[in-house]
């Protein structure tokens, strides 16, 4: 094989890696900004969540250190210019993975308290038939005590007294659906 051959060979070979690893500088600049939004994501999290994650030792202690800083917009931005570069050497798979049973978390516990606040409504308009269906369901439920919470919070409403009795009806029925 001559030179010629060899260098067009070589460039043929080089043009096929190049096309293989060209990525876009606005596709960079996308995958650099969801790297720093997911590190945004990690600044907002608690330390409970944070540990989940696994994260390298300097990329936890930028975000420890992103929380002290105050509210200055300017040393802020900074330190999560600094967090999207560490992100950036990060597997990233673990922690999205965290983040995301965290937000099917909170939105379990959104549908659960949306469904309790139905139930407490139901039950203070006085439906027998709510009342009926929750005592089948919970055979261990204290009627009594129920029926007493339920009267209570009626008559706070009616007197435009504080709701105490109204959160204390809510806890109970909290409590009856864990234990189902």
């Amino acid at each position: 094989m001559n030179n010629t051959e060899n260098n067009s060979l070589k460039i043929a070979e080089g043009s096929t890696l190049d096309e293989k690893e060209f990525v876009s500088k606005s596709q960079r600049k996308r995958e650099m900004s969801a790297l720093q939004d997911l590190g945004k994501e990690l600044t907002e999290i608690n330390d409970k969540l944070l540990a989940l994650c696994q994260l390298p030792s300097e990329l936890l202690n930028a975000i420890q250190e992103y929380k002290r800083l105050p509210n200055k917009h300017e040393a802020r931005r900074r330190q999560m210019q600094f967090i999207g570069k560490l992100m950036r050497k990060t597997d990233t798979e673990l922690i999205e993975k965290v983040l995301k049973q965290d937000h099917h978390n909170a939105n379990l516990n959104k549908r659960l308290f949306k469904q309790l606040e139905i139930l407490r409504d139901k039950l203070l308009m006085g439906s027998e038939e709510t009342l009926q269906t929750l005592i089948l369901d919970h055979p261990d439920l204290d009627i009594q005590y129920l029926r007493q919470l339920i009267r209570q919070t009626q008559k706070e409403h009616d007197q435009k007294k504080p709701p105490g009795s109204s959160k204390k009806l809510f806890r109970y029925l909290r409590e009856l659906k864990k234990s189902t």
